[in-house]
This record gives structure tokens, C-alpha cells and sequence, in this order.
């Protein structure tokens, strides 16, 4: 390679050198012909001074036509005072060759003049234009050059040849002195165990990662048969591939077991060929692969195709479970805004209000788990999550399922923040407290830490595939009996659990532990032993303040003063429940069933504010439709409301200006108070729009 780098390199230069010479050559001859040109020139009009002061036309025409075709003049023409044009002549037309380069303009035209002087007076102007015909002179020497640079190379390559057949020579001798110590360095440099053995099987030759990997000594592998180092139950399929390469068969790849020095088995490929030294078979010469990992890449991908899946089937299950439950929680809720306390209804309605939200939250793992789910994010700090977790009726019901399991805190006072959906976090939170209670038997202890953990970017870009360096840790360790090892590798597994399903929970917290982690560009490590389990909640922090907390209202404060909100969702029911919910707060509600009805309703009308709905298959989605009904509305007001939709569209719709996301089904607290801040939260204070709401 390098060899060659110096042949187009010496190529290079020489072009170089002899365009430079060519082009040094070319502009002194086209100066030197310019020159003679001129004194050509004055020499033809100092000739036509007598005839002309004789004025002794018929002469001077001879002349100019002689000068005319001898020095290539394309005409020439004499003016004398008094006269413009005294006499003249023209070349006769080009053809040819000539009128060819004329064309392409490598003939061109100069224009001369010289003074016709007789004694010391000027009696006329010789005027001419002559055709620049200089690239033949020039072709002439590039071929003269060309046919010097071709006899000086051939020269070179000549001289050149002779030195690389002495070093090739040299080269052959050195490789044939070197073959066996460059044949042993390269198989020893191979991470492939390679043997050779004779036509009994027995090994005449390992590698250093055989010698090393089937514990062979410079004694043993002398007297070592490689059979032995194949599973029992494959040893016959591996002396039927021996005999065939023997036979000279065609060398195909032998997927067999193995089993080292420690009797440890591993699956390997073996490829093999006969020894031939020109007169018999000696014996077989094998390459063999131990493909432990691709195993589990393959097991790894396995695992990535069967969570895609899921995560579709559970997109769509959930989307519809979503527009199901909106029905269960929305319509109980309406019912009781009406009842009185004391109504024998209000209990059964309010179990299954409570029965839709609990089931609401089995979807919220579903959406979870198919990452499909789009959840606003807050600057928040972890102590406050753990910290209400621990407050909220979810622990103390944890609490008194499990009496004899205590729950310790140690949290960093300096912890940094993150930005994170708290639901989402809190979740997660509640799903590993809850697998660690369970995973006690009798008493025992979960102990929650935290702290600020940094390691380094390089080992936190490739092991953990995150893109920062400073986390916010949470670790979740519990004194239970841990996690078997053949099962540590599927716990993330939706639907995967040792629990009693229907009982200890869906088999999807650790899907959604994982899930999560992921959405917030973190990650989760876990450790298990005898000893107990330890999970590693690693959040990317940050340097900024906290969010800000709402003020919590009853729902009545969030009524409004007849604005006009167009809801738009292509699920009838859903659009019944929505206009049912807002109308019960005091505002004017528009239906439409697709986003070509919005945009064409946004035409004529200017509604306060857009409930849009993401997937309205087969037209336009909640992107497309806001992004329109903005060119038609600039400052238009919106928020999202969706069961399951593309994170990315979800995004793409806030950074237009959607005020805010709410998932399905939702309550009408949440709706009321999310309405309720984007259409009053957006008045400055004291102004005329916030008098006449408030």
C-alpha cells in the first residue's frame, strides 16, 4: 500500500512538473510570437509607405493580398487621411481543421495597427486583424515533451524494475525464513481455539487460546484425543464430521458442545480441513468458535422482538381500554355531582368510579410498557417523590399487609434535581417497595437511599447507553431470599413473574421500572444474591430550581364563564363524555369528529380553547390538525388529551404552542383545573380578561 501511495505520489509530480514546463514553455512562445507579430506588423505597413504615398493602389493591394495569406491575416485593410478605408483584404474563409478550432475558440482573432509613416510623416494606418494559430506550434511541443517525459519514465521504470525485482527477491527470501514464526504468531493472535491432529483424532497442535481454554499442556496435548473435549452425547456426530473431512468432503460449519478444563460446557462451531502434504492425508487442521455470546445476542434479540410486540399489542389494548374506562370513571362521576350525601347511590357509584381508576392504572403500565405513553415532565426533587410515596394511603396499605417489614430511609440532603413525569416515578418507586416487601419472608428490612453518583462519561456512554455523566441515584435493597440467576435476565420481561397473577400484581412493574428508566434517559441496575436484591435507579440530574406546585381546588372553583371549547375526537363517546364534563363546568362546547371538521369549524368560528385528541385515523392527527387551524388562528389555545399516542407527535403539538397534556380517561378535576389554568393563568395581573373571569 505504501508502495503503491509512492508510485501515484512520483505520478503526481512528474504531471506536475511537466505542466509546469509545458506551461512555461507555452507562455515565453506565445510572448515571443505576440512580439513578432507586432514586428512583423509594423514591417508590412513600413513596405506599403512608398505605394501608398504614391498612392499606387494596385501595389498596395498585391501586397496586402500576398501578406494576407502568408502571415494568416483574417483581413488588412490601409486607411489614409481623408479616407476610411483606402484599400483592403480578406482572408478567404476558414475549413477544416482550422475552422473546427475556430469554433471552439482555440483559433482566436487579435486586432493590430501600425502607423504607415514616409519621411517623418504619417500618410496612413495599417489595420489588421490576424488569427492566433499558435496551438499548433503548441500541440507540436506538448507531443515533443510528451515523447521526452514517455522515454525518460520507461527509462525510470526500467532502473525502477531492476530494483524491485532485487527487493522482491529479498522479500521472497525473508517470508520463506519467517513462514513458521508468522504462522505460529498469528494463529496464537487468533481468540479461536485452532488444533491439528492426526488421523487418530489425537491433538499434534493448539494455539495458546486452546492450550489455554481446554487446559492443555506441552505434555498433554502430545497424548490429548480432541474428542474428549466434546460432550458425551455429541461425540459420535463429531467423529462422523472427522471421517468426513478425512474423505475430503466439502468443509461445512459443525455447530457441537464443548467442555473445558473445568468441565465447563460451552456451544462452539467447529470448521475443519484435511492436512494434505502432497503424497497422503496426515490428518485434520480445525478452527473452532466458541459462540457463547452470539447465543446471547440472539437470546438478547429474541427478547427485543417479543417486548416489541408486546409493547404493540399493548399500545392498541390500551387505547381501547382507555376509551372503555373514560365511560366508568366520567359518568359515575357526573351522577354524584347530582346526588346528595346521603343517597343509597353514592356508595356503588363511587366503587365503580374507584374500580374504572384502578383500572386505569393497569392501562397506564400497559402504555408504559408499549412507550407509547406522553407524560409532561417537571423539575422535581426525588426526596419529595419517596417522601409522599411514603406518605400516601398506597405504603400504609403496604404497611399492614406486611407488619413485620420495616422500611429504612437515608436520603442525601444535597440530592440533586431531575426532570421527570412524578407519576411515572412513583410508580416505579411503589412497583420495587412493593417486590421487595413480597420478596421478604417473615421479617426483614427495604431500605431506601439516595445520593449523588457520578461516573465516567466514556464508561457511562457505552455500558450504561446514557448520554451524561451525573445521576441522581436511588437504591432500593430488601433482606429477602434475591433473585435465582436464570431468572435475573428475564425480570424486565412484560409479563414475566414468579408472583400469583391477579394477586401480587399484573407481572408488568419491572417492565415498567424498565420502560421508564429508559423515557427519561436513566437507566436501572440491579444486584441479587442470598443476601437480598438491590435495585439502581440512575436519573440524569440536573442544575435548575423546582417546579413550582399548584394550589389544589375543589372543582367547583374551576368553573368557567361560557367559553367556547371545540373538543375533537373521532370516538363518539368520548366526545359525549368530554362535552358532559365541560358543560358541568360552565362552558359552551363544540363537538367534531375528525380534524378536517376542525379545521373547517376553525374557519368560521374562534373557539377559547382546542381538547384535541392525537390518533383520529384515517385523517389527520392532533399534530396536523393544530398546526393548520394555527395559520388560520395564530394564537390559538389547545391542550391534548389522548389514551396512547406517539411521543413525538405529542411533542411536536406542545412546541407549537398546545398549552398541556392530559391521558385518557381523565377526571373532572384534572380537566377542569387544567382548563381552568390555561384560560385564566395567561391574564396579567389587574388586566380587563382576568376582572371579568376570575
Amino acid at each position: 500500500m505504501i508502495s503503491l501511495y509512492k508510485r501515484r505520489s512520483r505520478f503526481i509530480y512528474a504531471a506536475v512538473v511537466f505542466l509546469m514546463v509545458f506551461a512555461a514553455i507555452a507562455y515565453f512562445y506565445i510572448q515571443r510570437e505576440d512580439a513578432l507579430d507586432h514586428k512583423f506588423f509594423k514591417t508590412h505597413a513600413a513596405i506599403l509607405a512608398n505605394d501608398i504615398w504614391a498612392l499606387n493602389q494596385n501595389g498596395a493591394d498585391a501586397y496586402l493580398q500576398l501578406a494576407v495569406k502568408a502571415d494568416y491575416y483574417k483581413s488588412l485593410s490601409v486607411s489614409i487621411p481623408g479616407t476610411e478605408t483606402f484599400i483592403s483584404a480578406t482572408c478567404p474563409p476558414l475549413s477544416g481543421l482550422s475552422l473546427f478550432l475556430y469554433k471552439i475558440r482555440l483559433i482566436g482573432v487579435k486586432k493590430l495597427s501600425a502607423e504607415i509613416i514616409h519621411g517623418d510623416q504619417v500618410i496612413g494606418i495599417l489595420k489588421g486583424e490576424k488569427y492566433v494559430r499558435v496551438i499548433f506550434p503548441l500541440i507540436n511541443i506538448l507531443i515533443f515533451l510528451l515523447l521526452l517525459l514517455l522515454t525518460a519514465a520507461f527509462i525510470s521504470h526500467l532502473f525502477a524494475n531492476r530494483k524491485f525485482l532485487e527487493q522482491e527477491i529479498r522479500e521472497r527470501t525473508r517470508h520463506l525464513r519467517e513462514s513458521e514464526r508468522r504462522f505460529h504468531d498469528l494463529v496464537n493472535l487468533l481468540p479461536e481455539i485452532v488444533v491439528e491432529t492426526n488421523l487418530a483424532g489425537d491433538i499434534t497442535y493448539a494455539n495458546e487460546v486452546a492450550q489455554k481454554q481446554l487446559q492443555l499442556t506441552s505434555k498433554r496435548s502430545s497424548c490429548a484425543n480432541f474428542f474428549q473435549f466434546i460432550q458425551q452425547n455429541e461425540r459420535e456426530a463429531a467423529r462422523q464430521n472427522f471421517q468426513k473431512t478425512l474423505q475430503g468432503e466439502p468443509s461445512r460449519l459443525t455447530e457441537l458442545t464443548a467442555v473445558d478444563g473445568n468441565n465447563r460446557t460451552f456451544p462452539i462451531l467447529i470448521r475443519s480441513t484435511p492436512i494434505d502434504n502432497g503424497v497422503k492425508v496426515s490428518g485434520v487442521r480445525m478452527i473452532v468458535i466458541d459462540i457463547t455470546e452470539r447465543r446471547q445476542m440472539e437470546e438478547q434479540l429474541h427478547r427485543d422482538q417479543k417486548m416489541k410486540a408486546i409493547g404493540l399489542m399493548a399500545g392498541g389494548v390500551a387505547h381501547d381500554l382507555n376509551n372503555i374506562l373514560s365511560g366508568i370513571i366520567t359518568y359515575p362521576e357526573l351522577l354524584l355531582l347530582d346526588l346528595g350525601q346521603q343517597s343509597s347511590l353514592r356508595q356503588p357509584l363511587e366503587a365503580i368510579r374507584q374500580s374504572g381508576l384502578d383500572a386505569s392504572y393497569v392501562v397506564s403500565d400497559l402504555l408504559t410498557v408499549a412507550r407509547g405513553i406522553a407524560a409532561n415532565k417537571e423539575i422535581i426533587a426525588p426526596n419529595i417523590l419517596i417522601q409522599a410515596y411514603l406518605n400516601s394511603a398506597d405504603f400504609r396499605q403496604l404497611q399492614r399487609r406486611y407488619p413485620y417489614i420495616a422500611v429504612n430511609t437515608s436520603l442525601s440532603s444535597d440530592l440533586r434535581n431531575i426532570s421527570c413525569s412524578p407519576i411515572h416515578v412513583r410508580k416505579c418507586l411503589m412497583n420495587l417497595i412493593t417486590n421487595g416487601a413480597e420478596a421478604i419472608h417473615g421479617s426483614g428490612t427495604v431500605s431506601i437511599t439516595t445520593d449523588n453518583y457520578t461516573i465516567p462519561f466514556p464508561l457511562a456512554k457505552n455500558r450504561h447507553k446514557v448520554s451524561t455523566e451525573h445521576f441522581s441515584r436511588i437504591r432500593i435493597h430488601d433482606t429477602g431470599s434475591g433473585i435465582a440467576p436464570e431468572d435475573i435476565g428475564r425480570i424486565f420481561e412484560p409479563f414475566y413473574t414468579k408472583k400469583v397473577m391477579g394477586r401480587s400484581g399484573t407481572g408488568l412493574g419491572l417492565a415498567v421500572v424498565w420502560n421508564t428508566m429508559h423515557d427519561h434517559g436513566g437507566t436501572v441496575n440491579v444486584v441479587s444474591d442470598e443476601q437480598g436484591t438491590t435495585f439502581e435507579l440512575l436519573f440524569p440530574s440536573i442544575e435548575a430550581d423546582l417546579a413550582p406546585q399548584p394550589d389544589r381546588k375543589n372543582w367547583k372553583n374551576y368553573q368557567g364563564r361560557e367559553e367556547t371549547i371545540l373538543v375533537v375526537d373521532d370516538e363518539p363517546r368520548q366526545r359525549e363524555i368530554a362535552g358532559q364534563l365541560l358543560k358541568s363546568l360552565n362552558y359552551t362546547v363544540q363537538t367534531v369528529a375528525s380534524g378536517e371538521e376542525a379545521i373547517e369549524y376553525a374557519r368560521h368560528h374562534a373557539p377559547d380553547l382546542l381538547v384535541l385528541d392525537m390518533l383520529m385515523p384515517p385523517g389527520q392527527n392532533g399534530r396536523m390538525t393544530f398546526e393548520q387551524i394555527l395559520k388560520i388562528h395564530p394564537q390559538q389555545k389547545a391542550i391534548i388529551a389522548s389514551g396512547f399516542a406517539d411521543d413525538d407527535d405529542v411533542k411536536a403539538t406542545l412546541a407549537m404552542g398546545a398549552k398541556a397534556f392530559v391521558q385518557k380517561p381523565y377526571t373532572l378535576d384534572q380537566i377542569g383545573s387544567i382548563i381552568h389554568h390555561i384560560l385564566y393563568s395567561d391574564c396579567p395581573a389587574n388586566s380587563a380578561c382576568r376582572n371579568e373571569r376570575v
